[in-house]
């Protein structure tokens, strides 16, 4: 009997540390690790909807050596040789250059669907069905790689913008369309223009390749890195892997795989889908992602023991019930409790909070 998970694979990106979500998320506990909304992590949340498309066997998790434990602790059913952890943070695009290199590896016909640990999608069954149409997609293509687009709802400028082009085939009801241009991160300016236009999606930073193709890209656009993954993968088996892994994996440059292989490539295709994204950015994006049904009659969203006397639209994120947060007169608020921290925020500046890291990193020397 034939596998029906027979050389589909998705990745699960992990590494990143989250620190808009200051003080919940850290680099000692970033925000996938975190329930921010729903009964589970962020990265168990990523691991349901994989496995509603393949195997435990075939899920592979990228991240950090630091942060084995937290995710053995969060995903005990993944096998352990499934983890491909880096000793720096290098971004997307040595991170999936790398992981895709290890799969390929393992199977030569790999289609590999990467996605991200620390996102919130509302609409499983619709996720479901478009990425399998996605990997059907790029099964019948092989030379293409596709990237999964949401409709904009505002100028964000911090992600990344694909223009569709001609409609390149009809999957029952889903249209993929090839590309004119995939733009990482635009300023404001150029977001409320591509906004206005209709033909630009939001690059949900979910990507869909055949493992052979991808690593022919990469092989044209950075042959350095290309030759530093291949070299990483093909010692998995031997006695001094980690520490071939950890010379070579210092040598990349620092950079996404938007910058690396998304604005480079010639054959890219986008799926548009409405699956509930968001990519929970930001306090204010968690805040505006709670449901009315949560809130009282004045607005207000509470977690913990919470007293509001004359306040609105205020967001209390308390981590221990014990402790009694009182707040009178605030409108507009976010206020987040950690055991080290509280920070309280008005709401629309939470992108800030950023800076409130750095400033911490400055005065600890870059712990926090």
């Amino acid at each position: 009997m034939k596998n029906k998970d027979e050389h589909k694979y998705v990745l699960i990106m992990a590494g990143g540390s989250g620190t808009r979500l200051y003080p919940r998320s850290t680099d000692k506990l970033p925000k996938q690790f975190q329930q921010i909304i729903g009964d589970n992590s962020l990265i168990q949340q990523a691991y349901y909807r994989a496995r509603k498309i393949v195997a435990d066997q075939y899920i592979y998790v990228s991240s950090n050596h630091k942060y084995i434990d937290l995710i053995k602790k969060h995903l005990p059913n993944i096998p352990t040789e499934n983890y491909i952890t880096e000793p720096v943070k290098r971004n997307t695009g040595p991170a999936i250059s790398l992981a895709t290199a290890y799969i390929y590896k393992k199977d030569k016909n790999a289609i590999i669907v990467a996605v991200h640990s620390d996102h919130l999608v509302l609409k499983i069954d619709e996720y479901v069905k478009m990425i399998n149409i996605g990997i059907e997609a790029v099964k019948k293509n092989s030379d293409y790689i596709l990237c999964i687009g949401i409709t904009p709802t505002s100028p964000h400028t911090g992600l990344g913008y694909i223009e569709k082009d001609k409609k390149f085939k009809k999957f029952g009801n889903s249209i993929v369309f090839s590309t004119k241009k995939f733009v990482e991160k635009p300023n404001l300016e150029k977001a409320k223009e591509y906004v206005s236009s209709g033909n630009f999606f939001w690059n949900a930073g979910y990507f869909i390749w055949q493992a052979n193709h991808y690593l022919e890209e990469l092989k044209k656009f950075n042959p350095k890195l290309y030759k530093g993954v291949t070299k990483i993968a093909n010692a998995q088996d031997q006695e001094n892997f980690l520490e071939i892994l950890d010379s070579e994996f210092i040598k990349f440059d620092d950079i996404a795989v938007d910058n690396l292989i998304m604005e480079k490539t010639d054959n890219l295709l986008v799926l548009p889908v409405d699956i509930g994204w968001s990519d929970i950015g930001s306090w204010d994006v968690v805040a505006d992602m709670v449901s009315n049904t949560d809130k009282d009659l004045n607005g207000n969203y509470s977690k913990g023991t919470v007293i509001n006397i004359d306040t609105h639209n205020t967001v209390v994120y308390s981590h221990d019930s014990s402790k009694v947060i009182a707040t009178i007169g605030l409108d507009n608020f976010i206020i987040v409790t950690t055991e080290e921290a509280i920070v309280i925020v008005p709401r629309g500046r939470s992108e800030d909070v950023k800076k409130i890291v750095l400033e911490l990193m400055e005065k600890n020397k870059g712990n926090i």
